[in-house]
């Protein structure tokens, strides 16, 4: 395949202000209009929510429309945001084509770093706690950014005043809706606000009995029961100071197989159990409105786990797998984050430390003298970034980090990695509704725990020399917001380095330790690829709002390759899919508060011989194309924050489709060749209802 003629220009961008430089005193005109994550506040959706091709802003209001209880869900708006997996243990998200784990991602300013099992997704969160996402692609926000490589993704969750009607102090909300695909959901929440506190809980709790495909087969292992408590404590402690206590919570429970996004017969079926805890303190200390140059404060504490409990409920299946067993996992991140923030008359400058432990270990594993089946890792790091504003068509920005990570590993290995990671922009406003932007990073990531289902796999070893990951990403962005009419589009190129691939066959036996008197593995080897990894790519799309009516269609396609191929689908690094077309229509009744929405998918097919990482091979691959639609009607006859109903017809045309960013291949070590796809295949038709009444 040619791939230098899509090449529409290069790589992801840094955006040079994130939402925490937001709350601070307000930005400068051209700043605030070309540059920083727009957070939705309309009571409709927008196209003027697409304006900036190198961010993705997702607002509650926009998950509540479609009654979002999914990732593939959450960002359904996005061409360039692809979800695989059929049921929420299993969704992964794949910006512009790389996996979520290349992404720092982080829920209240708390690490989720981790890879629990590469069978099952890497992000855990109810959708109906967040209040909005931001994703930037390309750079990450610098003072989340220690250990990211293509970008960075910040969830906030609600508070309660993001619940609360103008004049309202303190309330409640009962919700409750139900899927013809067999499901249901309740939603329960308390919330207050006083002059200087408000405080919020909030559970949530969504059964999905399972589904069935577009073909009206039942899926085996598709049934899923969430449950998910949100607390969040804001105290104001003076007029410039507040603190933040919060905590999210999220249990989940299957019956599935051993590898949950796969759709597999006469094999054993597992008690899946999953949790991820997420603990915050916070405190921000605002500028002195007397005084702009002053310093702004924002420092937190934090504690995520994320476990994972997997219990056979039967005999072993005829198709059974090897790393069939028990898991006992538990996955935890602890941290401290300082950001200092000044704004001058032209400059910006933002500076401060981070530091995180990483703790991982499978207590149902084996253990013996080289395999001690637990790893931990610490990040000692530190940022700077400033942006400068010469002038109202000219703003340059410029960032950088410098990293310590230190990782112990399952074999008693210790790993000193560092790097530094700079990135620059720069952004000519020719006039106030078009922006040009091109931005350049070097990113670095030192070698921490990989995939925590091969801590007790004797066979899988941890090469003795791990050198840390880089990657180069460049883009061109041209962004366009009139009055009416909005455009956008990307190109983009990434090069990453010294890739660790945790799947790898063992082929060079002199570069890690053995068991003494024992042959060397022929299993994995975890090590890093000797040629880089360069992806391709580029998004567009354009978007009016006119009155009541709102529409956006988008384009996105990138090109994972390696040695000249595409990649076959490769854990914790990226997934091929074909373009991508999404187009979404809306209309507003605002008088009657009624909002009429509809949001058609298109992913072509595509065929290719792709390049096999994990056993130097390549081989040919063929993921079918397929178009999906919805239906969203909301109406609040009350009001906004009153009573609501919400009507959503997921897969109108109860298309079956397998998502192409699902895995293609079962196991790492399988051969391409003789590889059958047995990815789950996605919901068919699913009307969903729901209720709300907000007293």
């Amino acid at each position: 395949m040619r791939l230098f003629p899509l090449l529409v220009a290069s790589s992801l961008a840094y955006t040079l202000h994130a939402q925490a430089t937001q709350e601070q005193a307000p930005p400068k005109p051209a700043e605030q209009k070309t540059l920083d994550p727009i957070y939705a506040q309309a009571s409709r959706e927008s196209a003027r929510d697409h304006e900036y091709a190198n961010t993705t802003t997702i607002d509650a209001k926009s998950l509540q429309s479609r009654q979002a209880t999914s990732l593939r869900d959450v960002f359904a708006l996005d061409s360039s945001v692809s979800v695989g997996g059929a049921t929420t243990t299993a969704q992964k998200v794949y910006i512009r084509g790389l996996e979520d784990r290349l992404y720092s991602v982080n829920i209240d300013n708390a690490s989720q770093y981790g890879n629990l099992f590469h069978h099952q997704g890497n992000i855990t969160i109810d959708p109906m706690m967040i209040k909005d996402i931001s994703v930037q692609k390309g750079t990450p926000d610098a003072y989340m950014g220690a250990g990211a490589l293509a970008g960075s993704m910040s969830i906030r969750t609600k508070d309660a005043r993001d619940f609360l009607r103008d004049g309202q102090r303190y309330g409640a909300l009962v919700g409750l809706g139900g899927y013809s695909n067999q499901g249901f959901k309740t939603h329960l929440a308390g919330f207050f606000a006083l002059k200087n506190t408000d405080a919020l809980l909030s559970a949530n709790w969504t059964n999905i009995l399972g589904f069935s495909a577009g073909d009206g087969q039942w899926v085996q292992g598709s049934a899923n029961n969430n449950k998910s408590l949100l607390f969040k404590l804001n105290q104001r402690l003076s007029e410039r100071n507040t603190l933040t206590l919060s905590y999210n919570g999220l249990n989940e429970t299957s019956t599935a197989p051993f590898a949950t996004n796969l759709a597999e017969r006469n094999v054993t079926l597992f008690a899946h159990t999953n949790y991820n805890h997420t603990a915050t303190l916070g405190f921000t200390r605002q500028a002195d409105s007397a005084k702009p140059s002053s310093t702004q404060v924002r420092t937190n504490l934090y504690f995520n786990q994320r476990s994972l409990y997997l219990k056979p409920l039967s005999q072993a299946g005829a198709n059974d797998h090897h790393e069939v067993g028990d898991k006992n996992i538990a996955f935890s991140n602890v941290g401290y984050n300082l950001a200092l923030s000044n704004q001058f008359s032209v400059l910006d400058l933002e500076y401060g430390l981070n530091y995180q432990g990483v703790f991982v270990a499978d207590t149902a594993a084996p253990k013996d003298a080289i395999n001690r089946a637990k790893e931990s890792g610490h990040i000692y790091g530190g940022f700077v970034k400033t942006t400068y504003t010469p002038s109202e068509h000219w703003v340059l920005g410029v960032q950088s980090r410098y990293d310590v990570f230190n990782y112990f590993d399952k074999n008693n290995q210790t790993h000193l990695t560092q790097g530094f990671s700079p990135a620059a922009s720069i952004t000519y406003l020719p006039t106030s509704t078009l922006s040009l932007r091109a931005s350049y990073a070097y990113l670095t990531r030192g070698a921490m725990p990989g995939d925590a289902t091969l801590l007790g796999d004797k066979d899988v070893l941890i090469h003795k020399n791990l050198r840390p990951e880089s990657i180069q990403n460049i883009e061109l962005n041209a962004d366009y917001s009139g009055s009416i009419f909005c455009a956008r589009v990307a190109g983009y190129y990434s090069r990453l380095g010294d890739f660790i691939n945790s799947y790898a066959h063992d082929h060079d036996h002199s570069d890690h330790i053995h068991t003494p008197g024992e042959p060397h593995s022929h299993g994995g080897l975890r090590q890093n690829m000797h040629a880089p990894i360069e992806v391709f790519g580029y998004e567009g799309g354009v978007g009016a709002d006119y009155k009541g009516f709102s529409s956006y269609a988008s384009i996105a396609q990138s090109f994972p390759t390696y040695k000249g191929y595409l990649l076959q689908d490769t854990y914790e690094l990226g997934a091929v899919s074909g373009i991508i077309y999404n187009l979404s229509l809306q209309y507003e009744f605002p008088h009657y508060h009624l909002r009429f929405a509809w949001l058609s998918q298109f992913t072509q097919r595509v065929k290719y011989k792709g390049y096999d990482i994990y056993n130097d091979q390549t081989g040919f691959i063929d993921k079918a194309g397929y178009s999906v639609h919805n239906l969203y009607i909301n109406w609040e006859p009350l009001g906004e924050k009153r009573l609501s109903l919400r009507l959503s017809v997921n897969n109108i045309f109860n298309t079956f489709y397998i998502a192409q960013t699902s895995p293609f291949k079962n196991e790492a070590m399988e051969s391409l060749d003789s590889s059958v796809r047995r990815a789950m295949p996605n919901p068919g038709i699913d009307a969903r209802f729901e209720v709300g009444y907000q007293f």
